[in-house]
């Protein structure tokens, strides 16, 4: 427990729950549950973090009052090329061998009992969702499509433009199978028959859009939309004639620098967010037309007064601008966000510059993006279809769900 906070976290009486957050980065995980969590405290339940990443939560949580644990992630351990199925991710993080694995099950289970939760809310958390069935507490998922694969046998490949044999996903699994029920069997539970399996819990959905689920070929599912970001200040924009753009952009993403130098280039009125760059880059690119946000920006506000966004495709930020009918550039760093990036591209709203191609690329693709008015069409249309959905409805309906399940 961090910040002295109290082992029971907070409100009173009635349930409990934990938010497990084990894979990924950045603020959209906390961010996007944290309106969840406060509606769910306004109403008694108890809620608990676990959290990947401590530096966003100590930068959040305590002044919202809500106790938090380090979430037990297991070291990656490399493998030769990159992941080809959800499997593949798994056999990195500690799924190739049972006793790995019940080295991070273990910790999961004695936070999931300490915490006192009826129920694990698992936002990209496999591990967690495999302690509580070991500890048969019923799990939600909550996040994106690429969290959840479809229930197939085998997990579906992730590199659709890439034609893989059925055989060599299903070695990949295979690998897979054996420590989870290695696990199960030493808490004497059933055994699963494959990998999607685990995901059989309590209740199954995605806060995403059918459009921009990572997996196309995933059939029906429910989908809840997305929800608002809470950690956010209203933009301000340089005072510059042109375009407004926004940019979201990390340090680590292979064009971050390259992205920067083509706004810098720009002309028009240019908002950057980039946590974590180093201050002298911030220096080598600051001009009186592009200007640094000092902390996370209201996306929906900067959406509204924006021409068109720059992200690394972040879902919050490219949702945000196609829920407000504006284009958006996304230059992803990894599998995951380059799979929604595309997902965006299929349906016309936006352009993408993979991490395999030409950083010299980018200033042309900035151009058409500004000055290809189909894109904008694209999302205009995207922002119509939608136009009535209401995130604070999905808060509700998604604290009700959760108070359902947990008082079982």
């Amino acid at each position: 427990m961090k910040d002295g906070m109290p082992a029971t976290g907070s409100g009173s009486g009635g349930s409990s729950v934990l938010y497990a957050w084990e894979f990924g980065a950045n603020l959209g995980h906390i961010g996007t549950f944290l309106p969840v969590a406060r509606a769910l405290r306004q109403r008694g339940t108890r809620v608990h973090w676990a959290v990947a990443h401590p530096q966003q939560a100590v930068q959040l949580l305590p002044a919202e009052g809500f106790a938090w644990f380090q979430a037990p992630c297991a070291p990656e351990t490399p493998r030769e090329g990159p992941p080809l199925n959800y499997a593949d991710i798994l056999l990195r993080f500690g799924y190739a061998h049972a006793l790995q694995l019940l080295a991070t099950v273990v910790p999961w289970r004695e936070l999931i009992r300490a915490s006192g939760a009826q129920l694990v809310l698992a936002d990209h958390a496999p591990t967690a969702i495999l302690a509580a069935r070991t500890l048969d507490i019923p799990v939600m998922l909550f996040g994106g499509g690429f969290f959840a694969p479809p229930r197939r046998h085998p997990t579906p490949n992730m590199r659709p433009w890439a034609p893989i044999p059925e055989s060599t996903l299903l070695a990949i699994d295979a690998q897979v199978i054996p420590a989870i029920n290695g696990v199960l069997h030493h808490f004497g539970k059933p055994r699963v028959t494959s990998v999607a399996d685990l995901f059989d819990v309590a209740e199954d959905s995605l806060l995403t859009f059918p459009e921009l689920d990572h997996y196309a070929e995933r059939g029906p599912a429910r989908y809840w939309g997305t929800l608002p970001a809470a950690v956010a200040a209203a933009p301000h924009w340089p005072d510059a004639p042109g375009p407004r753009v926004y940019a979201y952009l990390r340090p680590e993403t292979p064009h971050c620098h390259a992205a920067l130098a083509s706004l810098h280039r720009l002309a028009g009125s240019v908002l950057v967010f980039a946590p974590g760059l180093p201050a002298a880059v911030r220096e080598q690119y600051a001009a009186p037309h592009l200007h640094f946000a000092s902390g996370p920006v209201d996306l929906t506000t900067a959406a509204q007064q924006a021409d068109a966004a720059v992200t690394y495709a972040s879902p919050a930020a490219t949702i945000a601008f196609l829920m407000a009918g504006k284009p958006i550039l996304m230059v992803p760093g990894h599998l995951e966000q380059y799979l929604f990036a595309r997902r965006v591209e299929e349906i016309g709203a936006g352009l993408v510059l993979n991490m395999d191609q030409p950083a010299d690329q980018l200033p042309g693709l900035l151009q058409r993006l500004l000055g290809d008015t189909s894109l904008a069409a694209n999302a205009a249309g995207f922002a119509r279809k939608y136009a009535h959905f209401d995130q604070g409805a999905v808060i509700t309906h998604i604290a009700d769900r959760i108070g359902e399940l947990a008082r079982g």
